[in-house]
């Protein structure tokens, strides 16, 4: 029995000199991300799905700029969790579509008349050359076509220059054909003297009017 009472006294007296533990006091945390913490509380990675409605931030608080009684966690690295709404997953709205610069818009190439000797339909050296820039233009866009327009002077009937006409055209055409183009492609018409380019009251105007002209169509 005395054995028993010195072992009680002995455990009274270690506790004697111990000193009282305090109890547990939370810090109050509702200052958190209001307080200018430098850097920003950054998100937790991989640690925040959408369908939990608690994240974790770690925290690098590296200046104090409130809530003195918290001064001790300053410059401790941890993480603090809040409540908070997940973040909605950016979709990025993709750019329209660039638009093609616009092309250039065509305009038919301008020729000289094609002219003929008096009462002739024989293409001349002269006509041949502004005849293939013609050719080499329609190759180049198989989509346009032409219309060769046969005219005259006014010496003779208006019937006989209403053939020569389209003889003079028909010569056009048939040099076309020979150089590639097809016959689809190619239309004629006489107008005899009905539309001179000048008066026929000079041999050099008469000489003007014995002519081939082009109407050409560009492809759409």
């Amino acid at each position: 029995m005395k054995k028993f009472v010195v072992m009680a006294c002995l455990v009274a007296v270690i506790a004697m000199g111990l000193p009282a533990q305090a109890a547990k006091v939370w810090d109050d945390m509702s200052w958190w991300g209001k307080t200018g913490a430098t850097p920003e509380p950054q998100p937790e990675s991989g640690r925040c799905p959408a369908q939990i409605k608690r994240c974790g931030y770690w925290w690098w608080p590296t200046v104090a700029a409130s809530n003195v009684d918290d001064a001790e966690l300053w410059g401790n690295r941890g993480i603090v969790y809040q409540a908070c709404k997940p973040e909605e997953p950016c979709v990025e709205t993709p750019p329209p579509p660039e638009t093609p610069p616009a092309l250039p818009e065509r305009t038919a190439i301008i020729l000289n008349n094609v002219l003929f000797d008096f009462d002739k339909a024989v293409l001349k050296a002269e006509g041949k050359a502004e005849v293939d820039k013609l050719v080499a233009e329609m190759k180049k866009f198989p989509g346009d076509t032409v219309l060769i327009e046969g005219h005259t002077c006014n010496i003779g009937s208006h019937e006989y220059n209403m053939g020569l006409g389209q003889r003079r055209a028909d010569a056009v055409k048939k040099y076309m054909i020979e150089n590639g183009i097809e016959e689809a492609r190619i239309q004629t018409q006489s107008f005899s003297y009905d539309r001179p380019a000048v008066p026929n009251d000079s041999a050099a105007n008469r000489k003007l009017n014995r002519r081939a002209e082009f109407k050409i169509t560009l492809a759409g």
